[in-house]
């Protein structure tokens, strides 16, 4: 994450603009400051770290744009504004900036408002480098390929990737593919890739493959479509294939050792070590109904925002299926910010809700209706008023 420490601080006044960013307002709590920031569109949070006698500024990792050119060039104009002295920092130089948001990355708005088109669609989660998501990309320009993926250097460096190789079937989503699966059309994907996922082997309930998702995959699959695990995992390798035998009507072909047409730099050397790699494929065998828009969640109007201030404390609430957990609360400028974790116990949405001239919105996306989120987000509506 880029940042720099400083020893001072003039703080400007807000909000202003400089070097194509705007620094809108800000907030506090304890000894953190986060400075709202907009920069080609992107609006994140600054964070300001009193570590007496000096000073770490950063980016505020939930907020962190899908570029990070955005961020860095942030920085440097909020450390120009403020005659900040800079003691350290890890900030790229100048030469190497990117000025506009590249193409190939969107929000997960796209899926929410029920997305067409005439392609076929591949759909990887998951990809790392990008070394596979490219070539099938490249080889196949009459399709569509959409990567998922929550690291989002791994999001920029597709990205470059997809400019450099003039690539314009690709769609990459920063977003938790075990929820953006509820936004996907019935009967829509060709194939689903998830190579070499986290294996979580002490964490379980962080993995990607799950009954639910098992479920989910198969309703987006049209018939023939496949799901495709690839691992070099023992314990994941037989946790996928007991997942996808519960199914009821299990279409599946395990194999060992194949060999890809492409494969990463961490999969040659596990060949080299002769370490076993497995294929666990699902194969969808039926069409499923239709599935609806998952619309967006709202708020209504707030009763009494001295009272959140006055009242505030970490909170959580758990649910069947579900839970709410109000982390932390920042204040200033007639706005509060509350960082908030709330959803399903396996795939949270880690959002802030932003309270400001009577209107209420979480921050940096939109929370969608998804199941749990929607039994989460009606205790969220109950709290603020009280």
């Amino acid at each position: 994450m880029p940042n720099f420490l400083t020893n001072f601080i003039n703080k400007p006044l807000l909000p202003f603009s400089s070097g194509g960013c705007d620094f809108l307002w800000e907030v506090t709590a304890k000894n953190s400051n986060y400075i709202m920031t907009c920069c080609e569109e992107e609006r994140f949070f600054i964070l300001v770290k009193d570590k007496s006698p000096k000073f770490i500024i950063k980016g505020e990792k939930l907020s962190r744009p899908s570029q990070v050119i955005f961020l860095q060039q942030a920085l440097i104009e909020y450390a120009k504004k403020a005659a900040c002295s800079i003691l350290s920092s890890n900030i790229t130089p100048a030469s190497n900036r990117i000025k506009t948001k590249n193409p190939a990355i969107k929000g997960i708005e796209l899926f929410a408002d029920n997305f067409k088109t005439d392609k076929e669609i591949l759909l990887e989660i998951g990809f790392g480098s990008g070394r596979h998501l490219l070539y099938q990309a490249k080889n196949n320009p009459d399709k569509l390929v959409i990567g998922i993926e929550i690291h989002k250097p791994s999001i920029e460096q597709a990205a470059k990737q997809c400019d450099i190789l003039g690539l314009k079937n690709v769609i990459l989503i920063n977003y938790d593919s075990r929820i953006l699966m509820e936004f996907l059309r019935s009967n829509s994907i060709s194939k689903i890739f998830v190579h070499f996922p986290v294996p979580w082997d002490k964490k379980p309930h962080r993995r990607v493959i799950s009954p639910y998702f098992a479920n989910e995959a198969l309703r987006v699959l049209k018939v023939g479509g496949t799901l495709e695990i690839r691992t070099d995992s023992d314990a994941y390798y037989n946790y996928a294939l007991d997942i996808f035998m519960q199914n009821s009507h299990a279409n599946i072909q395990v194999l060992k050792n194949s060999d890809l047409q492409i494969s990463s730099k961490y999969e040659d050397r596990w060949k080299r070590l002769e370490k076993n790699i497995y294929d666990v494929i699902l194969t969808n065998t039926k069409l499923h109904p239709d599935n609806s828009a998952i619309s967006k969640l709202n708020f209504d109007f707030l009763n009494n925002i001295d009272k959140i201030i006055q009242n505030f404390t970490p909170k959580l609430f758990t649910g069947d299926g579900f839970f709410v957990h109000f982390e932390d609360m920042y204040t200033g400028c007639g706005r509060i910010v509350i960082k908030t974790a709330f959803g399903a116990y396996e795939r949270a949405e880690h959002l802030f809700i932003i309270i400001e001239d009577d209107k209420i919105s979480y921050f940096p996306n939109s929370a969608y209706a998804t199941k749990a989120n929607k039994m989460a987000h009606e205790v969220i509506k109950k709290w603020l008023n009280g």
